[in-house]
């Protein structure tokens, strides 16, 4: 992916999260579920593999900017869920 791809991609899961404003979030699923809407579904990949590695690595790194956060986590790490934090709405707001 080239640094517009992952900037658009990045955008493309908060903006999923965002129409999902409860507080147990969206499972990693969930999240690719809707992402095709925004043009990045499992055929924009190589393979499975290949879009559940970088819808991961994306998400740790909104996670590490504080756009969004991880929730249940003493549940089971297996079943992981993320929302997006004030920051991150708002940085969904300014882009349109």
């Amino acid at each position: 992916m080239t640094a517009q791809q992952k900037e658009l991609f990045h955008l493309a899961i908060l903006r999923v999260l965002d129409s999902n404003r409860t507080r147990f979030g969206l499972g990693m699923v969930a999240i690719g579920h809707h992402l095709p809407q925004f043009g990045f579904g499992l055929s924009s990949f190589d393979c499975e593999k290949e879009w559940f590695e970088e819808l991961s690595n994306a998400i740790d790194y909104l996670t590490s900017k504080r756009l969004v956060e991880e929730v249940l986590k003493h549940v089971d790490r297996a079943n992981r869920a993320w929302r997006i934090t004030t920051e991150g709405i708002d940085y969904v707001d300014q882009r349109g």
